[in-house]
């Protein structure tokens, strides 16, 4: 091979391996070639928050609800006697008195009733005043031996069945009597009609309803507060009311009681109250703010704001911020909440007075997820 070709041959290899290994063909210009091909990833960004101090509170003015109004009472007033109804006395929206005619039945059979069970009656009387005849000159008899012991004592006898027969009858008249009476089904309380279920001269059966009467002149207010709230709650605290839908006024309404046993779908126990309804505004189902006063300086679990509140996997749990500086970590934490009052909610478990807990960036937070702290809420 002559030299020219040789020179050629090796400058082609010197380029080759200046491609694969580097230009100054070193391992370390290898391994920053080889780096250079691999995919680049991007480092973890750290969530923006706002924090807020768990405080430490007092129980004044902690405990808040939220109740629902309904009718102090209502009846489904129901027919007590066959009949077909010959008069309507009311319409939905009638106010009536207790004892007010609502319908009218058709009595014709029921007065029938009434004078056969007062003419057996009569006859009832009559056999009793011929058995006690009976007795009385048996008792006669009987001094002058006259008559046997056997005969005198089925004269008593008979006299007895006269009577029990006369009892019998009486009770015959007053079951008719009442039977016409019912004819006439009246309000058995004074309130509001709210519906009449059947016209004129549809036929009746017993236990039929006939119309709802519902009594507005005061409602029970009922609401479900947490067991925390339902321990410092006992029958004649008064606690502060009112209905937004109806302006807001504030009444003072005293607790009539608090329930044992918890609902079973919220978990709640119930309260209830009466309030007066003088002008009759207030109807069922609409909603109403309980304010219940705590005993003064009592002292709760730490506060934190509602917004802190997240549910995940099920659970109720706010966010605390461990750690400093570029370290800071948001660690999920399972609580357990009492009374709530306001935008406060007093925690009984998870958290500790003093804890940065997260109130702001929670959408998008995981447990462990590094967090920025863009200031104190507080």
């Amino acid at each position: 091979m002559s030299p020219l070709r040789t020179l050629l041959w090796v400058s082609w290899a010197a380029s080759l391996l200046c491609l694969g290994l580097g230009c100054d063909g070193s391992p370390a210009a290898h391994a920053e070639a080889e780096a250079s091909r691999k995919p680049q990833v991007a480092p973890r960004t750290a969530l923006r928050v706002r924090v807020q101090l768990a405080a430490e509170g007092s129980a004044v003015g902690l405990a808040e609800a939220t109740g629902m109004t309904s009718a102090f009472r209502t009846a489904t007033v129901a027919a007590e006697v066959s009949g077909r109804v010959t008069a309507r006395h009311v319409e939905p929206g009638q106010v009536v008195e207790a004892g007010d005619a609502l319908l009218e039945l058709d009595s014709e059979q029921l007065r029938i009733a009434v004078q056969e069970a007062r003419a057996d009656l009569a006859a009832r009387r009559a056999d009793q005043s011929d058995a006690s005849s009976q007795l009385e000159r048996g008792d006669a008899l009987l001094e002058k031996d006259a008559m046997s012991a056997r005969q005198h004592d089925s004269l008593g006898f008979g006299e007895q069945r006269a009577s029990a027969s006369v009892s019998l009858a009486e009770a015959r008249l007053r079951r008719a009597r009442r039977s016409l009476s019912d004819a006439v089904i009246r309000a058995p309380f004074d309130g509001t009609v709210e519906e009449v279920a059947v016209q004129i001269g549809d036929f009746l059966a017993p236990g039929t309803p006939v119309s709802t009467l519902a009594d507005f002149s005061k409602v029970r207010v009922r609401a479900g507060v947490t067991a925390g709230e339902a321990d410092s709650l006992s029958p004649g605290l008064i606690a502060r009311l009112h209905i937004p839908v109806l302006g807001g006024e504030k009444h003072e309404v005293e607790v009539r009681s608090v329930g044992k046993l918890a609902d079973p779908q919220t978990g709640t126990y119930p309260v209830e109250l009466w309030l007066e309804n003088p002008q009759g505004r207030l109807r069922a189902g609409m909603v109403a703010k309980l304010h219940f006063p705590a005993p003064e300086g009592e002292k709760t679990g730490p506060q934190v704001p509602r917004g802190a509140l997240v549910r995940r996997d099920g659970k109720l749990v706010v966010f605390v911020i461990e750690g400093s500086g570029e370290e800071q970590r948001a660690v999920s934490r399972p609580v357990e909440v009492g009374r709530k009052a306001g935008d406060q909610v007093e925690i009984l478990s998870g958290v500790l007075v003093g804890d940065r807990v997260v109130v702001e960036g929670l959408f998008a937070l995981r447990d462990g997820a590094a967090v920025i702290v863009d200031g104190d809420a507080a």
